[in-house]
């Protein structure tokens, strides 16, 4: 059972709530524009044309002259950093005046004192290569990556995906640029545009609803090695003065290796192993045994053709008939 003091407040206790929830739901979203700035925005280095008016002392008006960084957090305690503002309606963060003294730092004006508070952040985008959707949690960076593979970036730019922004609208804006093995740069790979991509949450991907979409290795070109990198584009004061994120690199496999690896094995061996020995076996064997056996046999029944005795022989009884005969006629005429 609740305690009698909660039961009691119960309806303020509420009514405080829903007024913190409201006020969470607008923190971090600028407006009127983007560049109007109201207690507790985040601003960032490098950003242009601010306006700090809505930072002044609401009874005094008077016009912010600088924005001070302070011991813990605490004006009580000591100065830590002062940046001067020169013109609170057309302000200009500058990093060499902020060093990297990044946090909260407290508006202020010599005659109220100090006045609201905003944060002072650094732009910082991060880039990542990962398999495409639903296997974002493999990272590919620094692996070979074979042409079917498809792929998606992954960016995270947590305190501008966070606060740089009216209501829904999220004007900063990052180019994805690839770089070939040869040298040449392109935020095109197959149909997918990688430039102008919205920062629309800490963390996306580029295959996420409503982004380009995944982009397969083999559409980068030939094999070797890529790298990738984010690139500020939007607004003009990081484009020229922010930093990139971190490369990445990623090796493309090579197509013509994968495709011709399987081939040397049945080319070789049907070109090593018949054509050789049925050549050399063939070719001897055949040849001589028909030819000696041709050549003995007709010259063996040649040689004994000829040497019949038969008719050399047949004259010889003949001649010995002949004979016969005339010596009977001879011994009839004698005796008649």
């Amino acid at each position: 059972m609740a305690p009698e003091w909660i039961r009691g407040r119960g309806p303020v206790v509420l009514l405080a709530l829903c007024l913190l929830a409201l006020c969470a739901g607008d923190a971090g979203a600028r407006g009127p524009t983007i560049s109007d700035i109201q207690p507790y925005d985040t601003i960032f280095v490098d950003e242009e044309g601010l306006n700090l008016s809505q930072l002044r002392n609401a009874t005094t008006n008077n016009p912010i002259t600088a924005l001070q960084r302070y011991q813990d957090d605490n004006p009580g305690k000591s100065l830590v950093k002062s940046i001067p503002v020169a013109d609170d309606t057309d302000f200009e963060v500058q990093e060499f005046l902020v060093g990297r003294e990044y946090g909260t730092y407290y508006a202020f004006n010599p005659a109220d004192g100090t006045t609201a508070s905003v944060f002072i952040r650094k732009p910082e985008v991060f880039l990542d290569i990962v398999l495409a959707n639903p296997y974002h949690n493999e990272p590919l960076t620094g692996l070979t990556v074979s042409p079917n593979t498809r792929i998606a970036f992954r960016v995270a730019a947590p305190d501008v995906g966070a606060s740089y922004h009216v209501g829904n609208v999220y004007p900063a804006t990052i180019d994805i640029v690839l770089t070939h093995p040869g040298g040449a740069e392109t935020t095109l790979v197959g149909g997918i545009n990688l430039a102008g991509l919205n920062i629309t949450s800490t963390r996306f991907y580029t295959d996420d609803p409503g982004k380009p979409g995944a982009v397969r290795i083999g559409d980068l070109g030939k094999p070797g090695d890529y790298t990738a990198r984010a690139v500020w584009r939007m607004p003009a004061g990081f484009d020229t003065r922010a930093s990139d994120s971190e490369l990445i690199t990623f090796t493309v496999g090579n197509r013509i290796g994968i495709d011709t690896t399987p081939t040397p094995t049945p080319t070789a061996t049907p070109t090593a192993t018949p054509t050789a020995p049925p050549t050399t076996v063939a070719t001897p064997t055949p040849t001589p045994v028909p030819t000696v056996t041709a050549t003995a046999t007709p010259t063996v029944t040649a040689t004994t053709a000829p040497a019949t005795p038969t008719p050399t022989v047949t004259p010889l009884p003949v001649a010995l008939a002949v004979g016969a005969l005339a010596i009977a006629l001879i011994g009839r005429r004698r005796k008649g």
